[in-house]
Order: C-alpha cells, then sequence, then structure tokens
C-alpha cells in the first residue's frame, strides 16, 4: 500500500508562521527589521518601495484605516487561537493583547484628532 502523506508531512503556512512566532521570536526580529528601516519613497518613484502612502493623506485617515486594520488582525487571531491549546494559546493571547490595546491606542489618537461629535459617518 503506497503511503499518501509524505514523511514528515509538509507543513502549512499557518504551521510556519506559528513555529516562527512561538519558537524563536528573535526570527521574527530578524524578518521585521528591514521592514522598519525602509526608507519613505522619494517623489519620482523608489525601485525599492513596494507600496507607497500618498504625501498628502490627513492623520484623521491614516488612523481609521489603522484601526480597520488592527480589527481586521484580531478578527485574525481568534481564528488562529481556537485551533490552539497549551502554551501556544497562551503566547497567541498575549499577542491578541497587545493587538487590542494598540486598537484602544489608536482609537483615543482618533478622538483627539476629531472628537467623536464631528466623526465622519465611515470612521465610526
Amino acid at each position: 500500500m503506497k503511503k499518501i502523506t509524505p514523511n514528515p508531512p509538509c507543513p502549512s503556512a499557518s504551521d510556519f508562521f506559528a513555529s516562527l512566532v512561538f519558537s524563536d521570536p528573535s526570527k521574527l526580529d530578524a524578518i521585521s527589521k528591514p521592514m522598519l528601516d525602509v526608507k519613505p519613497a522619494t517623489q519620482e518613484g523608489d525601485q525599492h518601495s513596494l507600496f507607497v502612502l500618498a504625501p498628502n493623506i490627513d492623520t484623521e485617515t491614516l488612523l481609521v484605516h489603522t484601526r480597520e486594520n488592527l480589527a481586521s488582525l484580531n478578527a485574525l487571531s481568534d481564528d488562529l487561537i481556537a485551533g490552539l491549546g497549551g502554551q501556544q494559546r497562551s503566547k497567541a493571547l498575549a499577542i491578541q493583547q497587545v493587538v487590542m490595546l494598540s486598537e484602544l491606542l489608536v482609537n483615543r489618537a482618533l478622538e483627539q484628532v476629531t472628537p467623536p461629535h464631528s466623526m465622519p459617518a465611515h470612521a465610526a
């Protein structure tokens, strides 16, 4: 009888991410550090930047989009946590807590930029 599953089984993308985050946080730092060192793109266009933000985006719009990204990350982490157990679950819950605290910070900054009574409908 032929064995269908490779030995060892091929890891999925989520297994790779979980092993990266939970086994050795320094690996995650090594991957994310180059992203943090990226210089802003020039007006003429930078050949090294894949994504560029328009220079005239106001602070409120940036905060609203950041809040939406954090809410999405929170939902994704909920799904991830549901399938974990033990120590991995505890670490994933800690990551989710940092996301939630970041969301609270962005919400407070957004309130300071635009008071709640004058907030546009798309931001609510």
